[in-house]
């Protein structure tokens, strides 16, 4: 199905696109973090080796991170030369990280629902803005709020020391680094794919509701502003509706909002179809498919009727010539599978 094909693709970009914008995120912020560490006169690695020398909590429970923030707290009011602004700064990186947060609902958002595609696209645009914002803010502000200069000159003496330090280590950095970022990022993909494969085989027995009239559309049935038959049937229900008329030809797509519905309409359409059939005969015109759904034909005054509904949604066409085409697109839009 061309059609569901490209929306899958879009899909995973999306989602891998949103997955990406954590790390981004925390990139485009994490000056902030160093400027508030900059007023202590230690660089990241100190504040590192420091912290590690106290044995905090790694977990992630709520009493774990009142004890990190109370830390932190206490950390700069001993060492920063002016506590209340790196406090300040502190809290205003953790709110900066929210963007690369969200970009992982906007993940989960696009993963649940192809539907929601153009919205988690404008969503990841609004994150990209943000971003680019943080990344202009962080040399206005460093234009506006010069370092001391003995500390500034103290502070670039140490990253000089780390940075030489860091060269004999440093293609091992990179490659551990890479490989603990790939290794978190796969893991995400994959709970993000397993996601999408949940919510395709949940809706297996439905399909998108814009398939019908791209494939029908492509088969060069006219599309626009054709009337449905069985508008009425449970109108109260209906949630789309599409047709395609070519020639004597018609395909009719229904939508409706459970399945218990499309079982009802189902019947009373394949009973408009050929109201004089008696019970036995009809039966002997219904087809009971492997996923339990059913498909009736009928050839009614020389024209093949077709009557189908799968999960939520019902089909209704018919042709005088045959079913040869409608039985195609059946297989296409994934109402049959190909024998």
């Amino acid at each position: 199905m061309k059609g569901a094909n490209h929306v899958m693709t879009k899909q995973i970009w999306n989602i891998v696109f949103s997955i990406l914008l954590l790390p981004v995120n925390f990139c485009c912020a994490f000056w902030i973090f160093r400027e508030a560490m900059n007023l202590t006169g230690m660089t990241f690695q100190e504040f590192l080796r420091f912290a590690s020398d106290l044995n905090l909590p790694s977990t992630s429970s709520h009493r774990s991170l009142q004890k990190r923030q109370r830390f932190l707290v206490a950390f700069f009011r001993e060492k920063s030369s002016d506590p209340k602004k790196s406090i300040r700064l502190m809290w205003t990186f953790g709110i900066c990280t929210l963007p690369g947060f969200a970009a992982l609902t906007l993940a989960v958002y696009c993963a649940r629902d192809p539907e929601h595609l153009r919205y988690a696209f404008i969503g990841n645009l609004i994150l990209v803005l943000i971003n680019i914002g943080l990344v202009i803010w962080k040399k206005i502000y460093r234009n506006n709020h010069p370092l001391d200069e003995l500390l500034a000159e103290k502070l670039e003496a140490k990253h000089s020391k780390e940075k030489e330090e860091g060269k004999k280590n440093r293609r091992k950095n990179i490659i551990v680094y890479s490989l603990v970022g790939a290794f978190f990022f796969g893991i995400l993909l994959f709970f993000m794919f397993l996601y999408i494969g949940d919510s395709n085989h949940s809706d297996s027995n439905s399909i998108g509701r814009d398939e019908a009239a791209i494939v029908l559309s492509e088969r060069g049935y006219e599309t626009a502003n054709v009337p449905v038959t069985y508008w009425e049937l449970d109108e109260n229900k209906l949630m789309y509706v599409c047709a395609g008329v070519k020639g004597e030809d018609k395909f009719e797509f229904y939508e409706y909002s459970d399945d218990e519905t499309t079982d009802l309409v189902y019947n009373q359409i394949s009973y408009n179809v050929s109201p004089d059939m008696e019970p036995s005969e009809r039966e002997k015109h219904e087809t009971v498919l492997s996923d339990g759904n059913k498909m009736f034909t009928a050839v009614v005054d020389g024209v093949y009727h077709l009557v189908m509904y799968q999960g939520n949604t019902v089909v209704y066409a018919y042709s005088p010539d045959s079913l040869d085409e409608i039985n195609d697109i059946l297989m296409q839009i994934g109402y049959l599978k190909s024998r």
